[in-house]
């Protein structure tokens, strides 16, 4: 994947946080956007070297939205935070 397309990908990935932070905020969980940023990973995302943190703290996402229990919800709004400043960091270096 080019830096192009990893940008690319990474602004999307970083905007399914965003909404999934918002669903956290209602006390929701949206598992049409955890199975998108999974898909995301699937499709090469994960694969790059530029990228690999992410698919661990995806699946500490996805592990911590299982379990059901009242702090889920902060739990996973504190992890998309994190997962979007890793996101964003790993934009700035591709610029």
């Amino acid at each position: 994947m080019d830096a192009e397309e990893l940008m690319r990908e990474l602004r999307r990935l970083k905007r399914s946080l965003e909404q999934l932070e918002a669903e956290f905020a209602h006390g929701r969980t949206d598992d049409g956007l955890l199975h998108e940023m999974d898909t995301m990973l699937e499709n090469g995302l994960a694969d790059d070297p530029r990228t690999e943190a992410l698919k661990g703290m995806l699946d500490h996402l996805r592990e911590n939205t299982l379990t059901d229990r009242p702090e889920r919800f902060a739990d996973g709004i504190r992890h998309c935070r994190k997962l979007k400043a890793t996101v964003e960091g790993t934009i700035s270096t591709l610029r």
